[in-house]
């Protein structure tokens, strides 16, 4: 199949959604398919870029305001005629839209598909500008799916209380070899990671608060911090409403690292803490996690509950509680037994959301939208030409 992958986002900026579908195509390509990517480029890092081989640019991406950060979206007026343009030039079997109601890219694929559609839904919010201010369009977009896919029950529940109808849970996927290494590792006694942005939403500010405390009954604790800088973290410690003073002892914020460090850095780890507050569907950390063997204390939100399996695969707090997060922190490095069985149930569950398992389901879905009534309507254009292509030489 010739399946052209859309993002709403900037494939500049690296992101969730990116992640998944660099992995999907991957994974598509190994199975014999052709898969092309498209979405806008711009934003932090543009200029370093390195393009996939089948890369289709859709346009320049602004910042606009995101679920308690910032997206980077083509907001382009003209990009209905020119997404028409682009798929004249480039015909598919089938499209799988991510985030089809972002505006614009992935909406504008939909509306101007010359192929069956899947979409995939992963956002949970508590609410939604763009499905309130536009209904209208968003149910146009999404009644146009062949198929829709959800990345968990919460993703699912997010969308389907505004748009009902048939949603399919298939989860973010996890390249589970990857992580391996890190379940060889020598553990330092104590060792907490943290994997994220520095952005409100991810709850480090909590997680400092409760580390500080926990620094008083266990002075050895350490805190790594994969992905926020030493600035961003003493931001953070001078809050007003903070309680804490700089410098923190026994924390080491690395900034953004490669694949490999990152690794270096979960092997060794006792534990990992996700303190989010809000607005996460599914949680792919928590499944890195797993597949490295790191037990995982993290905030009881529903798309976080659904990959832990109610705190049967996890440790689960209230989210804004950094005295709970202390507790629960200070027990799990305490017990030693209790890190080995959900090491040992995390390893098990995650098998389930390896690559290959989930990549198996999405090709079973574009197969359903092949055969979905009306598929065989599309007028597709013959194969043919390039233009608009970005290209450069670089493997899955």
């Amino acid at each position: 199949m010739r399946v052209g992958l859309v993002s709403p986002y900037s494939w500049s900026v690296p992101g969730g959604v990116n992640d998944h579908i660099t992995n999907l195509a991957h994974q598509l390509e190994c199975r014999g398919h052709e898969p092309w990517i498209l979405a806008p480029v711009g934003g932090p890092g543009h200029a370093r870029q390195r393009l996939p081989e089948r890369f289709v640019s859709l346009g320049s991406a602004v910042p606009v305001p995101s679920n308690g950060s910032r997206a980077y979206v083509n907001t382009c007026l003209w990009i209905l005629p020119r997404m028409e343009r682009i798929l004249g030039e480039h015909p598919f079997d089938v499209m799988h839209a991510h985030e089809p109601c972002t505006p614009a890219a992935a909406g504008a694929a939909v509306l101007r598909r010359n192929a069956p559609v899947v979409g995939t839904f992963h956002a949970a919010l508590e609410h939604s500008l763009y499905y309130r201010y536009l209904f209208p369009i968003a149910k146009k977009i999404i009644e146009s799916l062949a198929v829709r896919i959800a990345v968990s029950e919460a993703a699912k529940e997010y969308v389907h209380a505004r748009f009902p109808g048939d949603y399919r849970i298939i989860p973010n996927g996890v390249p589970v070899e990857k992580y391996a290494p890190a379940r060889l590792g020598d553990k330092v006694s104590g060792r907490i990671i943290f994997i994220g942005r520095a952005e409100p939403r991810k709850g480090l500010f909590y997680l400092l608060q409760a580390f500080v405390a926990l620094r008083r009954s266990m002075p050895d604790a350490t805190l790594v911090m994969v992905g926020p800088s030493w600035a961003q973290v003493q931001e953070l410690v001078s809050r007003p409403d903070s309680g804490m003073e700089w410098p923190i002892p026994g924390i080491a914020p690395l900034g953004r690292v490669s694949q490999e460090v990152k690794v270096q850095e979960m092997a060794a780890a006792e534990v990992m803490c996700v303190p989010s507050l809000e607005g996460e569907s599914f949680g792919i950390v928590l499944a890195e996690s797993m597949a490295a063997g790191v037990p995982v204390v993290a905030s009881d939100l529903p798309g976080y509950r659904s990959v832990l399996k109610d705190g049967t695969l996890g440790v689960l707090t209230p989210p804004r509680d950094a005295e709970s997060l202390t507790a629960a922190l200070g027990g799990l490095l305490r017990d030693e037994a209790r890190r080995r069985r959900l090491r040992a149930a995390g390893l098990e569950a995650v098998d389930e959301l390896s690559w290959s398992r989930v990549a198996d389901r999405v090709v079973a879905a574009y197969e359903d939208a092949i055969s979905h009534p009306g598929s065989r309507a599309w007028n597709k254009p013959q194969p043919g030409g390039g233009r608009g292509m970005r290209v450069t030489r670089r493997s899955w």
